[in-house]
Formats: structure tokens, C-alpha cells, sequence
């Protein structure tokens, strides 16, 4: 499949996966309390604390492997299996600890229904990794939408059936069966429960690092949940779960369906080519083209957003929804330098690079905790900056690009980004930036950022530029026909 497919296809899954859980946020957060929220949250929290032993990603080896034999996958299956086994048992046993160490005993609930959850993902490993590698979005792009429909169904049923916090939980079960069920049926010929031990030592050490990096990163993550729980309550950590809820779903819909395709790309063409310049410059420019005026926009109407999607209830989730936002603007100066590190075989440097940013962040935001809610959301700022200082200075290096290339990159989405933002800023100046703001005024600013961003996209002769004109000819073909 091309990389234009693939993309059309990851995003059509994505569109529909982003537009269902949105859709069933709001739904669930009007049914339920901030607290309520927060012990969900604490929970999850608690699991993806745990989910540092099995963050080997097991998948992308399988991607990145130049010549994969049925062994390998065998050993990278069995691997998998054990790691994601330890990590249901020691949740269902440190369930009890959990509700004790909260005085919460719904925390318990939670978290034993959510020890289920590794075991489906057992079964699940060997189609969806080999359809990755495969570059078969399509049915990728199936997936996620199935089961993102069926999950927010069973979230959205059992939380009107009065089943509180605990819907949640029942609707992520949802989601792992109905993705393990349609894996295995599009990837059947994939599925397998064979074991090795062979060649697993190679296996174990790029899972140790990789356990390194983004397990050091989700680590942070949760454990700030679990330390804002305790330290500012379970009603701003309900808080603050609703503004990371929002920033995560546009960060991994937009900016981690994108880089999925794009690192296979780049995967194929350094093992055929082992260049990686063109096709990484061109989807950091495309990403950033996008990604930051859609993250400042939202920034900007963060408050009138809250109050229109979730109630009167959420409004003080805005500021720290603001302050993500940015740090995410920020952290897409040096994105895709995970696919850079992986490929270029230099994670043993990541290591230290994430070892040394989970420490910093770590520590900055329990000084934010310790302050207020509004802190705790500004040390990400904090992060983001510890994070580009660490990775820009590599990037050049490992992308084969040029200084004035990343430059010229970050200018012209700056660009963009002002333009499409400034109707939104100039109307929430003029407000006094209140929640109570029209929505007519509202879409009108939006509609005009955006007319303004497609001109500038125009006159810059943009990449963006010859993808929309594709579509467009693409449109009009169909309607010809």
C-alpha cells in the first residue's frame, strides 16, 4: 500500500475513532462527577504504573526487522505473553493495596476488572503487529474503528444503567475483545499460539530499552496522576483527567496516526535505501502544518469549549487543558525523534535522554502539586523544554536534514499557526476571555482561521498544498463519473 493510501486509510479510522470517544467524553462526563472521574482515573493510573514491565514494544522490532522468520515472531509472541501475564496478576493483587492506600474501596472494583485487560492483549499481538508491518491500514483503520464503537457503546449503556465509574472500566474491556476478535479474523492467517525461546535475548535487550524510553515516559504520566490524586484530591485529579483526556485524544489521533505510517515508511526506506531526509522532513512538515494551530486554536478557546462539550461542572479543567496544549506545541519541535532513534539502532542514548527528562518532569510537577491544579498542568510546559534542549541537537544528525531545513519548517507552521489563530485570539480578547461566548462567533472565527489557513498554505506552495489539490482532483473525478 502507498504511503498516500496508508494515510487516507489511518485517518479515516481515526476520524471515526476520534469523533465516537469525543462523543461518548461528553456523554459520560455529564452522567458523572469529577470524583467519579477520579477514581477511574487513580485506577488507570495505577495500571499504566505497572504497564512499565511490559512497555517492550515488542511490535515495532517486528516492524523495524529486515528479515523476519517464523522463529523470531514465535519468541516475539511468547515474550510478549509473559510480560503482559506478570502484569495482570500483580494488578489484580495490588488492587487491594490500591483502595487502601486511597481509603477508596470503589478503587479495588476498578482495578481488578481492569487486570483483565493484558490478558486480551495477549492474543491480539501477533495480527496486529505483522498487519503493521504489512503497511495494511485499511484494515488497521477497521480495527480501530470497531472497536472504538463498541467500547463507547458499553461505556455510554452501563454509565446510563447507573454503573458509575465502573463503565469505564467495562467499556475498555470492550474495546481489547472487540479488538483481539477482528485482529485475529482480518489476520487469521497470522494468528498463532506457537512458543520459542529462540534468538530472545535480542528481543529482550531492544525491549529493555525501548521499556527505557516510552516506559519511562508513561511511568511519569501515571504516577503524577496517582501523586495529584493524593496530594490535591480525587476531584482535581477527575479534573485534570478530563483536560490530559482531550489533549491526549487530538495528540494520538492526528499527530500518532500520522507517525504510525510515517515510521513504517521510514522503516522501509532505510532498510531498501538507509536515507531517511525526504520522508522525514516532509511529515514533520506536515505534521507541524497541522498539529499547532489545531493545539493553539484549542488553547485559545479552551474555556467556552469546556463549558459547550462537558458543563458548568468541568470549567475548571480549561486552564490546565491550555497549558497541556502548549506543551504539546512545544513537544512537536523535536517529534518523530523516537522513530529517528529506533531506526538508527541508538536507544541506549534515548535511555539517558528520557531517564534524565522523567526525573526532571517528575520533580517539577510535584513542586506544581504542591501549588495548585494550574501548576501541576505548567511544569509539562517545563518538560517540554528540558526535551527539546536534549533531542533538536540530534536530529539533523540521524534525519540527514540541515538546520535551514528544520528552520524553514518551524517558520512556515509558525506562520500558519498565527494566521489560523489570530480570528480566535482577537474574539476571546475581546470577550475577556469568557466561557459564555457565542458560539456563532465562535465557528465564524474558526471558519475564518481556517480560510486564512489554506490560503497561506497556497501562497507558501506548502506540501499540504499538493495533498489538498490531490483530494480536489480526486473529488472531481468522482463527481465526473
Amino acid at each position: 500500500m502507498s504511503v498516500r493510501k496508508s494515510v487516507f486509510w489511518a485517518f479515516a479510522g481515526q476520524i471515526i475513532s476520534f469523533t465516537t470517544t469525543l462523543g461518548t467524553s461528553i456523554i459520560v462526563a455529564r452522567l458523572l462527577s469529577p470524583h467519579e472521574m477520579g477514581i477511574y482515573a487513580v485506577a488507570f493510573a495505577t495500571v499504566g504504573v505497572l504497564q512499565i514491565m511490559t512497555a517492550f514494544d515488542i511490535a515495532s522490532y517486528i516492524v523495524r526487522e529486515k528479515h523476519l522468520d517464523a522463529r523470531t515472531l514465535d519468541t516475539a509472541f511468547t515474550v510478549n505473553a509473559v510480560l503482559l501475564a506478570g502484569l495482570a496478576v500483580i494488578t489484580y493483587g495490588l488492587s487491594f493495596a490500591g483502595a487502601a492506600f486511597y481509603g477508596e474501596p470503589a478503587v479495588a472494583d476498578a482495578l481488578q476488572l481492569l487486570a483483565l485487560g493484558p490478558l486480551l492483549s495477549i492474543f491480539e499481538f501477533r495480527p496486529a503487529a505483522m498487519l503493521q508491518r504489512d503497511m495494511q491500514f485499511k484494515w488497521i483503520s477497521i480495527v480501530t474503528a470497531a472497536r472504538t464503537l463498541i467500547g463507547s457503546l458499553v461505556t455510554v449503556a452501563t454509565a446510563f444503567a447507573g454503573f458509575s465509574y465502573m463503565s469505564l472500566a467495562f467499556g475498555y474491556l470492550a474495546y481489547g475483545a472487540t479488538g483481539l476478535l477482528i485482529s485475529n479474523i482480518v489476520a487469521g492467517q497470522h494468528a498463532s499460539l506457537r512458543l520459542s525461546m529462540q534468538n530472545w535475548r535480542t528481543i529482550g535487550l531492544f525491549g529493555f530499552r525501548m521499556m527505557s524510553i516510552s516506559g519511562l515516559a508513561n511511568l511519569v504520566v501515571r504516577l503524577s496522576d496517582i501523586i495529584l490524586g493524593r496530594m490535591l484530591g480525587l476531584a482535581a485529579l477527575g479534573l485534570y483527567s478530563r483536560a490530559g483526556g482531550i489533549s491526549s485524544l487530538i495528540f494520538q489521533n492526528i499527530y500518532g496516526t500520522a507517525t504510525r505510517v510515517v515510521f513504517v515508511q521510514l522503516a522501509r526506506d532505510y532498510r531498501e535505501t538507509g536515507v531517511l531526509r525526504d520522508t522525514f522532513l516532509r511529515g514533520l512538515q506536515m505534521i507541524t502544518a497541522v498539529m499547532w494551530p489545531i493545539l493553539i486554536g484549542l488553547a485559545i478557546l479552551s474555556r467556552p469549549v469546556i463549558l459547550i462539550l462537558f458543563g458548568e461542572q468541568w470549567i475548571p479543567a480549561a486552564t490546565p487543558l491550555s497549558l497541556l496544549l502548549i506543551a504539546q506545541f512545544l513537544t512537536l519541535c523535536f517529534g518523530m525523534n523516537w522513530e529517528l532513534f529506533v531506526l538508527r539502532d541508538e536507544t541506549a542514548r534515548q535511555t539517558r535522554y528520557e531517564a534524565i527528562r522523567a526525573c526532571v518532569s517528575l520533580a517539577l510537577f510535584v513542586v506544581g502539586c504542591s501549588i495548585s491544579l494550574s501548576a501541576a498542568a505548567a511544569s509539562r510546559i517545563a518538560e517540554a523544554l528540558v526535551g527539546l534542549l536534549l533531542y533538536l541537537p540530534h536530529m539533523n544528525r540521524m534525519a540527514g536534514t540541515s538546520s535551514a531545513d528544520l528552520i524553514r519548517t518551524y517558520a512556515q507552521s509558525a506562520l500558519l499557526t498565527a494566521v489560523a489563530t489570530a480570528p480566535a485570539l482577537l474574539l476571546m480578547m475581546s470577550s475577556g476571555w469568557s466561557a459564555a461566548t457565542p458560539i456563532p462567533m465562535m465557528a465564524a472565527s474558526v471558519a475564518t482561521g481556517i480560510l486564512l489557513w489554506l490560503a497561506t498554505v497556497a501562497l507558501l506552495k506548502h506540501p499540504l498544498f499538493d495533498e489538498l489539490a490531490h483530494v480536489g482532483r480526486r473529488v472531481r473525478g468522482l463527481r465526473q463519473a
